[in-house]
């Protein structure tokens, strides 16, 4: 056996169980690991530098596919710059395998270069970490890395989905000589895991089908996931049971005329809210990015709050929580409807009661009409351009949304239902770090045209997503570049400080046109309302390279407009 066999038997073992891609970042002690990826037929490997956007890349295809990504890097710091993906990975349940290659556990801080404290290096950010042994002589040391890997790529896979660490620890050489033949056994240990689905009893159903029939006001509220069955069996609760489905635009629950919550909820009118306020909330999915929504079921409780997740943690956002319900969304509520349509049925059809789903319905499109006259009126600012931009979606499309203002104007506006566009964000931790480099990724796991929405700070501190020979040709990437953090000229707190332009809004002069240039992107600039609309042509035009459209705004004005959109809807009812 070739001394570094059990290490190249790795990449074998990825193949046999669906882990087909890994994104490597250059270096020597993972040198093993790097061959015998790029040597094996069966993976796809990307060569990314940067280790922070490698991480947000592999990140950004396991986001798209539901597939583990594996991310391979050299041992020292290079371990630490995949954090903030494996931290954003693991709030938001993606499956991805790393290996970070190290230095054996004796010369670990004794002034040997290129070493760190890699060992459990994420802590509670994977869903385990494991250690493979440095010296493979003995069977047992053969038999305890198959078993480690089988056990490791499993546990991402498992719910709730979730990022796996394994340290390799490799003595040199690690290199093959130039006569060794790079060679996988095709006898190497395969360890399957049975896969679960979880279902409820019969006394679950009873007592949830009393609960039901019992609550006047019924509403469902899903939080950030991608799911098109959940999204057609959603549409039948809404427009069959007349329940009113209240989503984020990352809910990607389109098959639905959106409601707004995000713009009316921000009523001071309490009398108002108060007709709105459920009996029976049902919730399900990840993070909501409405702070109205949350207050708003703060302040009105319900009765009865079940949310449905198959994570087992208890995660209680809205501080409602009555019932905790272990199982999948598809699942209850494709239970559910069969046995409520089932009793509709059997009970002669009676006309359900939609008075309550009626008047969430009726006031939303008031507030939609409300909120397009005010910006059909209001002169060129950033929340006109978004409005704008989610509106030329192409259908069948992929939207990347960028976190701080960018993702809130989204959310604000909705996508309108039908075009069938799959959101994503990167809402586990909400950083700004790593969103086109996740849109990266996703782009190079489609042939959909990709759009990522974002503001300057996230798009310059994250410029690295472009740094790499793989830049995909469907990626369109639309640039909001209001020369700072205009977040905090925004909202209440920093506004009011003296220390808001230099230290919080944090003001620069970059723009994307040299940057393009450099890096052989198609690149438009946008400072006005007509250049917008000829831009925005490219979302539905093939290229043969991606497109940048900068878009510059003026960040006192973008501010001024969102004072004046807020008070518009202070008082509405």
């Amino acid at each position: 056996m070739a001394i570094l066999q059990p290490i190249h038997n790795i990449a074998e073992i990825f193949s046999r169980k669906n882990v087909k891609t890994a994104i490597l970042c250059p270096g020597s002690r993972s040198a093993a690991l790097t061959i015998s990826m790029v040597r094996h037929p069966d993976i796809e490997t990307l060569s990314i530098s940067d280790e922070r956007s490698a991480g947000f890349i592999g990140m950004g295809m396991a986001q798209a596919t539901g597939e583990t990504v594996a991310l391979v890097c050299t041992s020292g710091t290079a371990a630490y710059n995949f954090a903030p993906a494996i931290a954003e990975a693991y709030f938001q349940e993606i499956p991805m395998i790393i290996l970070t290659a190290d230095r054996p556990a004796e010369w670990i801080h004794q002034y040997d270069g290129q070493t760190i404290f890699q060992r459990e290096i994420y802590g509670k950010h994977v869903k385990k970490s494991f250690e493979l042994p440095s010296d493979y002589s003995n069977p047992d040391a053969v038999w305890q890395i198959e078993r480690v890997m089988n056990e490791a790529i499993n546990l991402t896979q498992v719910h709730p989905k979730g990022p796996v660490h394994i340290n390799v620890p490799i003595r040199e050489p690690f290199y093959p000589t130039a006569e060794e033949v790079i060679s996988f056994d095709r006898n190497v240990r395969i360890i399957q895991n049975a896969a679960i689905e979880k279902k409820l009893p019969n006394q679950f159903w009873i007592d949830f089908k009393e609960i039901w029939q019992n609550s006047e006001n019924k509403l469902i509220v899903v939080g950030h996931r991608q799911s098109s069955e959940l999204n057609k069996i959603l549409e039948k609760f809404s427009e069959e049971l007349c329940v009113p489905v209240v989503a984020d635009i990352i809910s990607n629950v389109n098959n639905i005329d959106p409601i707004l919550a995000d713009v009316f909820l921000s009523s001071k009118n309490e009398s108002f809210k108060r007709k709105l306020k459920p009996d029976l909330l049902i919730t399900c999915g990840k993070s909501v990015i409405s702070k109205n929504l949350k207050i708003f079921i703060r302040n009105n409780r319900p009765t009865y709050h079940f949310h449905i997740q198959e994570n087992p943690d208890l995660i209680d956002p809205f501080q409602t929580l009555t019932h905790k319900v272990e199982v999948s969304p598809e699942y209850f509520f494709g239970q559910l409807f069969e046995d409520l349509d089932f009793l509709n049925f059997r009970e002669g059809d009676e006309e359900v009661d939609n008075e309550y789903f009626e008047f969430w319905n009726e006031v939303s499109k008031k507030a939609k009409q409300k909120l397009n006259s005010f910006l059909n009126n209001s002169d060129y600012c950033e929340f006109k351009v978004i409005r704008n931009v989610v509106d030329k979606l192409p259908e069948n499309s992929i939207f990347h949304l960028a976190n701080s203002m960018v993702v809130r104007y989204s959310n604000l506006i909705g996508l309108e239902k039908g075009k069938n566009i799959e959101v994503f964000a990167n809402r586990g931790t909400s950083g700004i770090d790593g969103s086109m480099s996740s849109a990266v990724g996703s782009a190079l796991k489609t042939d959909k045209i990709v759009t990522c929405l974002i503001g300057d700070m996230s798009f310059f501190y994250d410029r690295n997503a472009f740094w790499n020979t793989y830049l995909p040709d469907n990626l369109r990437v639309i640039l909001i570049n209001n020369h700072g953090g205009n977040i905090f000229r925004i909202i209440d707190g920093p506004s009011k400080q003296l220390e808001v332009g230099d230290y919080f809004e944090t003001k620069q002069n970059s723009t994307a046109e040299y940057f393009c240039k450099e890096n052989d992107v198609e690149y438009f600039k946008v400072n006005d309302e007509a250049s917008l609309e000829s831009a925005l042509n490219l979302l539905h035009q093939k290229t043969n390279r991606p497109v940048v459209i900068e878009v510059e705004v003026d960040g006192s004005r973008n501010a001024e407009v969102f004072a004046e959109y807020k008070k518009l809807f202070t008082d509405f009812t």
